[in-house]
């Protein structure tokens, strides 16, 4: 009998945090309160000079700072937009450069 209701409660205990983490999405929509730009220059010889589109975002009162990458994401700045930008660029480089050895 408990064999059963383990995952049983498993289960709605997954499903329960679903809809917790759905409700708070649905009363707390993320809200673009700004938008700028930065300009990075790449950290490795003869990369390129780049100029970024930067948002401020509100969710639940609480408001950061995300930079757009070239490809069209939108990654978090922490702070430092400039060098959240220059470490995605330079950790993208290092990924290929590690897949084509």
């Amino acid at each position: 009998m408990r064999r059963r209701l383990l995952p049983l409660a498993m289960i709605g205990l997954v499903l329960a945090v679903l809809v917790l983490g759905l409700t708070y999405q649905r009363d707390n929509p993320r809200e673009i309160v700004g938008t700028s730009s930065v300009t990075v220059a790449g950290s490795r010889a003869g990369s390129k000079t780049l100029t970024l589109q930067t948002r401020d975002v509100r969710i639940a009162g609480a408001v950061f700072k995300e930079v757009e990458m070239p490809g069209g994401t939108w990654i978090a700045c922490a702070g430092d937009c400039v060098k959240a930008a220059r470490e995605a660029v330079d950790e993208f480089w290092d990924t290929q450069q590690k897949q084509r050895r």
